[in-house]
């Protein structure tokens, strides 16, 4: 199959709450599907409000595969560490065509709260 999606992805509303006290712990997750037949190399970038931005090292999404990863494992991201409870928007860059969704979960209040949503393409 060819590879579907786009090489750069926008996801401008990023924030890892804290744990919480339900048995899930609260996190964000990164899910990327690569339906190529060779793998992707993918890179993340972190910005903040008030510090400049991080990149994590690249790592990989073998070929038609998918991964979902949770954004508070840096051995999961490139070594990336990304602070718990601080705004952030994450860029997801490719060497191939990915497709990319982000969600939270929340169990900060004593219940769960999940958002997913998908990332913007940048053509």
């Amino acid at each position: 199959m060819k590879h579907l999606g786009k090489k750069v992805w926008v996801i401008p509303d990023g924030y890892i709450p804290s744990e919480g006290s339900m048995s899930i712990p609260g996190h964000e997750c990164l899910c990327i599907v690569n339906t190529g037949d060779s793998d992707a190399k993918v890179k993340l970038t972190v910005f903040f409000e008030d510090r400049e931005p991080v990149e994590s090292d690249y790592f990989i999404v073998k070929a038609r595969r998918t991964i979902h990863t949770w954004l508070n494992k840096p051995e999961l991201i490139g070594g990336l560490i990304i602070p718990k409870e601080v705004p952030y928007s994450l860029v997801v860059e490719s060497d191939k065509e990915i497709v990319v969704q982000m969600s939270r979960l929340d169990t900060r209040l004593g219940n769960m709260a999940l958002l997913s949503v998908i990332g913007f393409p940048i053509e």
